[in-house]
């Protein structure tokens, strides 16, 4: 894919290390354009000239078993294929979905 893809997600933990570096992760690999923190959440969005790679992702960052209450969701588009793919990771798993 030789697009740009629009990604949008989703981050909700109540451990601060965690959120730190999952963001700090986010913003080194991506451009981040959009960011709106809030207590209960993060939402934000990045411009990446492929979908998101969990397995990148889980290789750089490492395991994150300690947080129970991680939630992270991240779909990308490509608006000239109209591909849509969107990652989930919820009670230590990751879920991957093709729409």
């Amino acid at each position: 894919m030789n697009n740009l893809c629009f990604n949008r997600f989703t981050l909700r933990t109540d451990d601060a290390k965690t959120r730190r570096k999952i963001l700090r992760w986010l913003a080194l690999n991506y451009r981040l354009y959009e960011y709106l923190p809030s207590d209960a959440e993060i939402r934000g969005r990045f411009i990446s000239r492929k979908p998101f790679s969990a397995e990148v992702f889980r290789r750089q960052i490492g395991e994150l078993y300690g947080d129970r209450m991680l939630f992270l969701q991240i779909v990308s588009t490509d608006l000239y294929t109209l591909y849509v793919e969107g990652n989930v990771y919820l009670h230590g798993a990751w879920y991957r979905i093709f729409l």
